[in-house]
């Protein structure tokens, strides 16, 4: 495998559907135990982050210590580190969601963290509680390890992008409802949260203008991997904008900006089309939505 595929390697959604849906109910299994932690504007606290080996929702305060939860997507293991000096592990393998949730909820009582978790899953159709998904569901770990090294290039030109923003922007992370790696720009002004955005989650989630853009793997409804940008609250004409890459376009079913992961998997430059695709839907939507041009920073830092 050249630099180019370890870096942007090939996923396709039909044959990664089995394993996301594992990995996405697992992590929000596992991302639910940051609900612990002080809520944040926009749920920042509840985002987990990327590392050198896979994904993990840092530390976790609990008594007078605290413990961090990680997915290795190099070895294919969940491992659960206390700093009491105590860890336990279990392979990642093909399960049910349910057996996942036991397996973590065994765990935390075999390392004395008494915590209980909402079993009902957040943010997907027809939800099915945790322990109530017995099916077995395949888990291909050399799909799961392309999705993961997606979410690392991504990230990189991600920071890229939100290094650039001088206004409130939480940490990239990823979000374990809606199981997409995002950045958010908000411009300090309060919007409305009424009809669709009345609900616990979202209200606390759309009560601010914003830009998002970020990566998920597809779902049923678009089943393909993607990269998405919105502005919310949603400008008039923004479907008409010119952006970049020629890739990219406006879905009026999803109502936000796509970019097809498989462009910039076959792009000769994907970092600079992937950063392009970000930069020019940002700068179309705040254009028309009248955002303060001097919150993009200019040049490098001195």
């Amino acid at each position: 495998m050249n630099e180019k595929d370890a870096a942007w390697p090939h996923l396709n959604y039909d044959e990664f559907k089995s394993t996301a849906h594992l990995l996405h109910m697992g992590v929000q299994i596992i991302g639910k135990f940051k609900l612990y932690t002080p809520f944040e504007p926009h749920w920042a606290n509840v985002a987990l982050w990327l590392t050198a080996k896979g994904i993990t929702t840092g530390l976790i305060p609990y008594q007078s210590g605290a413990f961090s939860i990680e997915v290795d997507l190099n070895n294919h293991l969940i491992l659960v580190t206390s700093s009491f000096g105590t860890e336990r592990q279990f392979p990642l393998t093909s399960m049910s969601v349910a057996e996942f949730e036991t397996k973590i909820l065994m765990i935390l009582k075999d390392l004395n963290i008494d915590l209980h978790i909402n079993s009902m899953p957040q943010e997907i159709p027809n939800p099915i509680p945790f322990n109530e998904d017995t099916e077995i569901r395949e888990y291909n770990s050399v799909l799961a390890n392309a999705w993961w090294r997606i979410l690392l290039s991504s990230y990189k030109v991600m920071k890229l992008y939100h290094a650039r923003f001088d206004g409130e922007t939480p940490p990239i992370g990823l979000m374990w409802g809606t199981f997409d790696l995002r950045d958010a720009r908000y411009n300090g002004m309060p919007v409305p949260t009424t009809g669709v955005n009345a609900g616990y989650i979202r209200r606390n989630a759309m009560d601010e203008a914003q830009v998002e853009i970020g990566f998920w793997h597809g779902n049923e409804m678009y089943p393909r991997p993607a990269y998405y940008s919105f502005t919310y609250p949603q400008p008039d004409a923004i479907e008409s904008a010119t952006i970049q890459p020629q890739a990219a376009r406006w879905d009026a079913k999803l109502t936000e900006f796509v970019l097809d992961y498989e462009a910039i998997e076959k792009s000769n430059q994907p970092e600079e089309d992937l950063l392009n695709f970000f930069e020019s839907t940002y700068h179309a939507g705040t254009q028309l939505a009248q955002w303060d041009p001097t919150l993009i920073k200019k040049g490098e830092p001195s």
